[in-house]
């Protein structure tokens, strides 16, 4: 086993050195044009290989203090993430994007959304949800209010959720009411992980006309922006939703919450 691990690790050493040696002996261009062929190579084994190195030129890249040499990496990768380029290779360097895009890849990212391959427009909002430009949010609400497939509404929705940008909450906000139970419950996870006021405030109109799963849905989350409010010191705000949800007519589980939560913002007292 240990024997195994070290042949492992020596095989991933020469891989990385070759990979360094690559780029230096050719130009970065050169360097990919190289090993796009083989990142699609019919037999997934023989992929490792040119996908490992490039890999390996994108980490280097996306190190601390190499921002000239991942400036100069990723417009590379989005002038190949087109239909032009085969399937396993344009995911590869999504991921590559997915881990080191920037402002630059946003434009690309977004138009591959629209992508008919579900794995590419996949790998494209993926790349999205990690990207920490402004711009990448905007893209993904407007692929969210522009779309009819519910299917990727949710994985938008989540993308959102996870960046947890107060500027999203209007248009999350609609979606509460989507008659597709998985994308008004997706909404409302994702506004509790916003959490903010005005994301309380979407989640309670909501509840008065929610049913069902999606209802338990968006209580649980306007819980969370309770637990938001007292964290950040705002104790009668959030005891004015802890109070509104210990109920009879709630479900047990969110009264004990609730009546959990109030104990926490009286504290001491």
């Amino acid at each position: 086993m240990i024997r195994s691990k070290m042949i492992r690790f020596a095989l991933t050493c020469s891989m990385a050195a070759a990979s360094i040696g690559l780029a230096q002996d050719k130009s970065l261009q050169e360097t990919l044009d190289e090993l796009l062929p083989g990142m699609s190579a019919e037999k997934i084994p023989d992929r490792r290989g040119p996908q490992q190195q490039w890999r390996e030129i994108c980490a280097q890249a996306g190190a601390p203090g190499n921002e000239a040499r991942r400036a100069e990496v990723c417009p590379l990768m989005v002038a190949k993430v087109g239909g032009d380029t085969d399937k396993p290779a344009r995911i590869w360097l999504l991921t590559q994007l997915e881990r080191i895009g920037r402002g630059e890849c946003v434009d690309a990212l977004a138009a591959a959304l629209d992508d008919k391959d579900a794995h590419v427009s996949d790998g494209a909002r993926r790349a999205l949800t990690n990207n920490p430009a402004p711009e990448a949010n905007a893209k993904l609400l407007a692929k969210l209010q522009s779309t009819n497939d519910n299917k990727l509404k949710v994985g938008l929705l989540n993308s959102l959720g996870y960046r947890a940008d107060a500027t999203s909450v209007v248009t999350l906000a609609r979606e509460l009411a989507n008659q597709d139970q998985a994308v008004a419950a997706a909404a409302a996870r994702s506004l509790g992980k916003i959490a903010n006021a005005d994301a309380a405030k979407a989640l309670a109109a909501a509840r008065t006309k929610a049913k069902g799963d999606v209802r338990f849905r968006i209580t649980d989350s306007y819980l969370l922006c309770a637990d938001s409010l007292l964290r950040q010191g705002k104790a009668k705000e959030a005891s004015a939703i802890y109070a509104a949800l210990n109920r009879p007519d709630e479900p047990k589980a969110i009264r004990l919450a609730a009546a959990q939560g109030l104990l926490n913002a009286v504290g001491k007292k």
